[in-house]
């Protein structure tokens, strides 16, 4: 990572899609920040992402590790009394969407902290878009499982489907797998799913199972695509956004030919060989905030989903959260 003194490379400063130009317009309209709030690079870019992107996460775990149990009269608590949707896939489906969510959540900020270690420390480049892809797709799972515009049944069936896609893989697991425990996790899986379909009838839901070629074991509609689940949570009126992002962040995270040499910075000549040049590996606080940012966005996102979803008190969130997303659009403007 470069310095915040250092001089940009000509033309390597913005993404092909500038991205950040719709991003920051949004964030000013969540949080009513002033947009002159946004102006001024500070004298330590690299820190500012970092330590507001720790505080974020901190704050986000703290308040998880306060209300163990969402409130009473929640969307949470009111879609599990009674677990009307009990049935040979569990006795607490509803119930369970609750721990589920916060999985989610603890991933998203395991990641996020894991990324400002990295910011912090400035000795690695492409671990900062590995750990931003694992903190998006966390959120956009924990935001898909606790949307605001469905009822309990579907996010019952959502949840199920997010378990039948482990399971199936599961069962791709141990069947490329050839010992005594691997038959019978195996054995084990395919009764759990089995368990699964049984529930889905009970309910009137269409179970669809594994047809061999990839496709995973699913309840009604399949299970979005991690970059369609990336896409809601971003903006629901732009996928193209999402699907964006989410292509960038896995071209690094994959090792990709076109994600890794997107980050060599021209140095020199290269002395005696006419028409090369020296590179490093190297990126501006700038160029990474665009880039990244969708992590930030993401998590707030999941923070919002589960403050209604809980119905807890996260107000200590309000302050980090606001700071997060002022400083990403502040230093990626």
């Amino acid at each position: 990572m470069s310095g915040a003194g250092e001089a940009k490379p000509e033309g390597r400063c913005r993404s092909r899609y500038s991205v950040i130009d719709t991003v920051a317009p949004v964030i000013l309209v969540l949080h009513g920040v002033c947009p002159s709030s946004l102006l001024g690079m500070s004298s330590d870019p690299f820190a500012d992402l970092a330590s507001s992107t720790e505080a974020f996460a901190r704050k986000f775990r703290e308040f998880m590790s306060r209300n163990p149990r969402p409130a009473q009269g929640s969307p949470a608590s009111t879609e599990a009394q009674g677990e009307p949707l009990a049935g040979a896939w569990g006795d607490r489906p509803s119930s369970d969407i609750f721990a589920t969510a916060y999985y989610a959540a603890a991933s998203c900020t395991d990641h996020l902290l894991g990324l400002a270690d990295v910011l912090s420390s400035r000795n690695a480049l492409f671990s900062a878009y590995t750990l931003t892809r694992g903190a998006t797709e966390a959120a956009a799972l924990g935001c898909y499982l606790t949307d605001q515009n469905i009822d309990g049944t579907e996010r019952v069936r959502r949840a199920m489907n997010y378990r039948l896609d482990a399971m199936s893989e599961r069962v791709w697991l141990f069947k490329d797998m050839h010992s005594d425990y691997a038959a019978k996790e195996l054995d084990e899986t395919r009764h759990q799913i089995a368990d699964f379909a049984r529930g889905a009838r009970q309910h009137n839901l269409i179970f669809h199972d594994m047809d061999g070629k990839g496709r995973a074991a699913h309840i009604g509609l399949e299970q979005p695509k991690t970059m369609t689940l990336i896409s809601l949570a971003v903006d629901k009126t732009m996928p193209e956004l999402g699907r964006t992002y989410h292509r960038l962040l896995s071209a690094t995270a994959h090792s990709a030919v076109h994600g890794l040499t997107r980050m060599l910075t021209p140095v020199s000549p290269n002395e005696g060989r006419p028409g090369e040049a020296l590179a490093a590996v190297n990126v501006d606080p700038q160029r990474l905030a665009v880039e990244l940012v969708v992590g930030p966005l993401t998590a707030h996102s999941l923070a919002k989903s589960i403050e209604w979803y809980t119905g807890c008190d996260m107000s200590n969130l309000h302050g980090p959260a606001n700071q997060l997303l002022s400083t990403w659009a502040r230093i990626g403007e």
